[in-house]
């Protein structure tokens, strides 16, 4: 899940140049390091768990996460009752940070035993799998797929992923939170990490285009040893943000039509003002994989 790329607000990192489908992919700084980053900012991340728990419980059933990055939300889907989980990401690194998450937590790990939680290495555009799934989740995902093609494909595979009575859950950042103008480079946030402190700086300019807001946010990182030693990893990163109406027209060409819509992980509604955009959808009568 992404917010706001703005001074002080963590933003959703995108893919360099080499693979569209690992977020960490084409930086200069070890992918590694940056996967233990993204979890120092994501972990903390806890405003929209009990929104996927309530939709585990009432789509109880398989889960398909796609864009899953180190699998913060796996623990509160198995707990919400899905009977089994596949977590899908482009990324390597972040992957391998999953996998220690699993490795770490009892229920994770006696669900992988048990042959309910896969972990899978793919391009969110292109996934096929036989199975299909009651909840398809594409949380903080759109804003990484570069414009409209990339987010139509992502959706349209997600219309072949899910149930005809199931439901896919489009969730990213809402009108009200999109970066009101450009940010020059200064500290985002600051944490210490056992004797490790760490210090990132992020920038961002914006760019206005008729299929949404164009966000190029570029982040550099120290970390800042117990002797003083100073490791520095800078990033650059291109995001894209569609309107909610847009959101939905590509979700219909993608086959897909709404079901609800939200502004908040409380469900509150949606609004030029919502710090979220959160778009249920479900299959329509002639969409992928019907008929």
């Amino acid at each position: 899940m992404e917010r706001a790329p703005r001074a002080g607000r963590r933003a959703g990192a995108q893919r360099g140049a080499v693979r569209l489908s690992d977020i960490l992919a084409g930086q200069p700084a070890d992918e590694a390091t940056l996967a233990e980053l993204y979890d120092l900012e994501h972990d903390e991340v806890t405003e929209d768990l009990a929104f996927y728990h309530a939709w585990a419980q009432r789509h109880s059933g398989a889960v398909v996460d796609l864009g899953c990055g180190s699998g913060r939300l796996f623990r509160t889907l198995l707990d919400g009752g899905a009977s089994g989980i596949v977590g899908i990401d482009g990324s390597p690194a972040l992957l391998a940070r999953a996998e220690a998450r699993i490795r770490a937590d009892d229920t994770l790990r006696a669900a992988r035993a048990a042959g309910r939680l896969e972990l899978a290495i793919g391009d969110v555009r292109s996934v096929v799998r036989r199975e299909r799934f009651t909840l398809v989740i594409l949380a903080g995902v759109i804003a990484h797929l570069d414009g409209p093609e990339g987010a139509v494909r992502a959706l349209a595979g997600a219309a072949r992923l899910v149930e005809p009575h199931g439901v896919v859950i489009v969730d990213l950042l809402g009108p009200g939170e999109l970066p009101p103008h450009d940010l020059p480079l200064s500290v985002d946030w600051e944490r210490r990490v056992g004797e490790r402190r760490v210090v990132r700086r992020s920038q961002l300019e914006r760019h206005e285009t008729p299929e949404g807001l164009r966000v190029d946010y570029a982040t550099l990182t120290d970390l800042v040893e117990a002797d003083g030693t100073i490791s520095r990893l800078p990033a650059r990163f291109r995001l894209w943000y569609p309107s909610p109406a847009a959101t939905v027209a590509l979700a219909g060409e993608a086959g897909l039509e709404v079901e609800a819509a939200f502004g908040s992980h409380d469900q509150g509604p949606l609004d030029e003002r919502s710090e979220r955009c959160i778009i249920v959808l479900r299959r329509s009568d002639d969409g992928p994989g019907t008929g």
